[in-house]
C-alpha cells in the first residue's frame, strides 16, 4: 500500500512540474498534494522535513503559513514536520 502512495505521490510531482507553467494555476497544487501525500506516508521524510525546519527559519515559516490555512486533516500532516522546541516528543519534558 505504501507503494501506491509514493507512486501516486510521485505522478502528482510529475505532472504539477509539466503544468506548473501553464495559465491555469494546477501545478502547484498539485505539487502541494503530492508532498503532503509523501509526508504523510513517510516518517523518514517527516524527520527530515523537521530537521529542515529546525535549521531554515524561512521554511519554518512557509509551513506555519500553510499550516494556519489548510483544511484540518491536511494541517495535521504538516504539522507532523513541526520542529521539536527541546528534541523530546513533549515540549514540556525537559531532556535528560
Amino acid at each position: 500500500m505504501k507503494l501506491f502512495w509514493w507512486v501516486f505521490a510521485a505522478v502528482l510531482i510529475v505532472l504539477g512540474l509539466a503544468t506548473v507553467w501553464m495559465p491555469i494555476p494546477t501545478g502547484v497544487p498539485l505539487l502541494a498534494l503530492g508532498g503532503i501525500i509523501i509526508i504523510g506516508s513517510s516518517r523518514s521524510t517527516a524527520r527530515m522535513i523537521r530537521k529542515h525546519r529546525r535549521s531554515r527559519e524561512t521554511l519554518d515559516r512557509v509551513f506555519l503559513f500553510l499550516e494556519e490555512r489548510a483544511p484540518l486533516k491536511l494541517a495535521r500532516i504538516l504539522k507532523r514536520t513541526r520542529p521539536r522546541k527541546n528534541g523530546t516528543g513533549n515540549p514540556d519534558k525537559p531532556r535528560t
